[in-house]
């Protein structure tokens, strides 16, 4: 299609497009990228919280509104948003167009809420529109069904329609504009002594996305680490380099980041044995279950107590009581306990899986002032923690501090 770098495909987020004036700032610095010779191709997301308030226009109508009406509805804020911008860039004298799913022919399948991109069948289109001047803008988050319908890609699908744009125009990069600078070892809001990573491999940040850390989508790291992708993830208020996602991370830092995830919920099984017939232990059962293989996130099992714990997104947590209480009522356990989030912190760095020494160093500090986590889960390379509220806050600091001195 092109060869690579001779196009590139940036993606704004909610934030850069929340208002007017926003949208005419990201016009203008397309502009002067289009006037000094470069050929870009825009990925854009519904204004500010346009998404939330029609999510939630649809939850005052209906409890259990049908998935397909729910996806007709929250595709309409990314075509309000490609119209605006394309208009925007116009404005100030760039050649502009809007794609949306239809008209680009972003075919998914037909899962509504979660959808995967199987084609682009009209990228042909958008290609001469490309080499005649033009800047496309690109509604990100939505497809098309082959009935017609249209569906969406999970929250945050943009980044994921923009990762297999660059991928199927034939680009080894892609831009990702939001309203932070890039990666940082914490949320700056928490601790404000974070510093920028500068660079993170593929499972770095698939794990920090996964467990709290919203800036990527993991579905879209998955696409980028397929193809071959960097992922750039930088301002668009400053002109600073951001952190760049590919498959080097850098090796100088043991430890890059660590993610607090405050939306989750445990549901422990109190009491629960092993069955007499078989080896399996009771973490490969949940599994089994009669749910979605990725509503949990976590499971542990103490063998001493028969205690089985499992977490959840808050969503699916309510979901999967009833299969645990069946689970509970087959081996006769005392009890399924709820218990609302607690905070769990996952810190993530290659140095885990290379060194697993570093665990116990980790922990050492928070134990030396009285924070036990109840969850301590080392896979590869993340080191996941549960804390209790109370604790988190300076459970956070600390463990901060300590990835720091490493």
């Amino acid at each position: 299609m092109f060869q690579p770098g001779e196009v590139q495909v940036q993606k704004f987020g909610g934030s850069s497009m929340a208002t007017p004036e926003r949208i005419l700032k990201v016009a203008e610095r397309v502009a002067e990228q289009v006037r000094a010779g470069r050929r870009i191709v825009l990925v854009v997301s519904a204004m500010g919280d346009t998404t939330d308030e029609l999510l939630a226009l649809m939850a005052r109508i209906s409890h259990d509104p049908p998935l397909r009406e729910v996806d007709q509805l929250a595709a309409t804020g990314e075509i309000v948003s490609v119209s605006v911008t394309a208009a925007a860039l116009t404005r100030v004298g760039v050649k502009a167009k809007s794609f949306i799913a239809p008209t680009l022919g972003i075919r998914t399948d037909d899962r509504f809420g979660s959808a995967e991109i199987t084609a682009f069948e009209r990228l042909g289109e958008l290609a001469t529109f490309v080499r005649e001047g033009g800047v496309p803008v690109v509604a990100g988050y939505q497809g098309v069904t082959p009935h017609g319908d249209f569906t969406t890609l999970g929250r945050g699908g943009s980044d994921i329609t923009a990762v297999a744009l660059a991928r199927d125009l034939g680009q080894k990069l892609c831009e990702k504009f939001t309203d932070e600078d890039g990666v940082y070892s914490a949320d700056p809001r928490l601790v404000p002594t974070a510093r920028k990573v500068w660079h993170l491999d593929y499972r770095e940040m698939d794990a920090l996305a996964r467990y709290g850390n919203g800036i990527l989508h993991p579905r879209a790291i998955a696409y980028a680490r397929e193809a071959g992708i960097r992922i750039h993830v930088r301002s668009s208020f400053t002109r600073e380099e951001g952190s760049v996602v590919g498959p080097d991370g850098d090796s100088r830092h043991l430890v890059k980041s660590l993610a607090v995830d405050r939306k989750q919920a445990v549901v422990t099984v109190e009491g629960l044995r092993h069955r007499p017939d078989t080896s399996e232990a009771p973490t490969a059962w949940v599994v089994a279950l009669p749910f979605s293989p990725t509503a949990w996130e976590w499971r542990t099992f103490d063998g001493i107590t028969g205690s089985l714990r499992v977490g959840f997104r808050l969503g699916e947590a309510f979901q999967a009581l009833p299969a645990l209480w069946e689970l509970a009522a087959e081996h006769q356990a005392e009890e399924v306990r709820f218990a609302s989030t607690p905070a769990v912190i996952s810190i993530v760095g290659c140095g885990l899986e290379a060194n697993p020494e570093l665990v116990p160093r980790l922990l050492r500090p928070l134990q030396a002032i009285g924070i036990h986590p109840w969850l301590v889960d080392h896979r590869g390379v993340r080191l996941t923690l549960a804390v209790s509220r109370d604790g988190a806050n300076e459970a956070i600091e600390l463990l901060h501090r300590t990835i720091l001195s490493l």
